[in-house]
């Protein structure tokens, strides 16, 4: 999805608990398309308390759609079609 909405939104993960070295093994094995980084401090300012948690941020920085679990292909196209 990340390469569809190149271009139209950037997308990121964001680890809390994997370590920088688990993260890169990560990012290769499932050959991630998009920035990932380890940064609880993310967590603390979008007030995460686990994993998985999608947040949308619309262009002018407010919290467009969010996703406390896990979340559908088909959800999240439809979030972002709504605030891109």
């Amino acid at each position: 999805m990340a390469e569809e909405y190149e271009g139209r939104a950037v997308f990121a993960g964001v680890s809390n608990n994997d370590s920088v070295e688990a993260g890169k093994g990560y990012v290769e094995d499932l050959e991630v398309p998009y920035a990932m980084a380890n940064a609880p401090e993310v967590w603390d300012a979008y007030e995460v308390p686990y994993q998985p948690v999608t947040i949308v941020i619309a262009p002018d920085g407010t919290i467009a759609d969010r996703f406390d679990g896990p979340i559908t292909y088909e959800a999240l196209k439809e979030a972002l079609e709504a605030t891109f």
